[in-house]
């Protein structure tokens, strides 16, 4: 009888290919649909760097909504909220998660009310799954 063998194939994206880097303003939002209904995962990478200047309320809201049915519409509330917490002016800051087979939308909250910040969201996938 023949072995099966199941191998996951990996597929590194271009570095902020979901949310391209660039400035948030003060108390302003970034998002973006993605669609990984057709990969095995999604994996998340988030990357925030607050500028020379943080206020007291610093921080980056990460929050992931899943769309749902055929058009898709996008859910009410976040099935996934992370905030890093922007503590060091100028300093980078990352967060890593994952994502099952779906359709999402992340979207970005700069927290700090006066000063911008620049953020950006790479998507790498596992695409399938082969078996041999």
């Amino acid at each position: 009888m023949p072995t099966t063998v199941t191998t996951p194939t990996y597929t590194g994206n271009t570095a902020n290919n979901v949310i391209a880097s660039a400035s948030i303003a003060a108390s302003g939002t970034s998002n973006a649909n993605v669609d990984y209904s057709a990969v095995f995962e999604a994996q998340i990478h988030v990357i925030n760097t607050p500028g020379g200047t943080i206020a007291a309320t610093a921080g980056l809201k990460v929050e992931v909504f899943r769309r749902y049915g055929s058009t898709p519409t996008t859910g009410q509330t976040a099935m996934l909220t992370y905030t890093l917490p922007s503590a060091t002016a100028s300093t980078a800051e990352s967060l890593d998660f994952f994502l099952p087979t779906g359709k999402y939308n992340i979207k970005l909250t700069n927290l700090d009310a006066t000063n911008a910040i620049v953020a950006g969201v790479t998507g790498d996938t596992i695409p399938n799954i082969t078996t041999t």
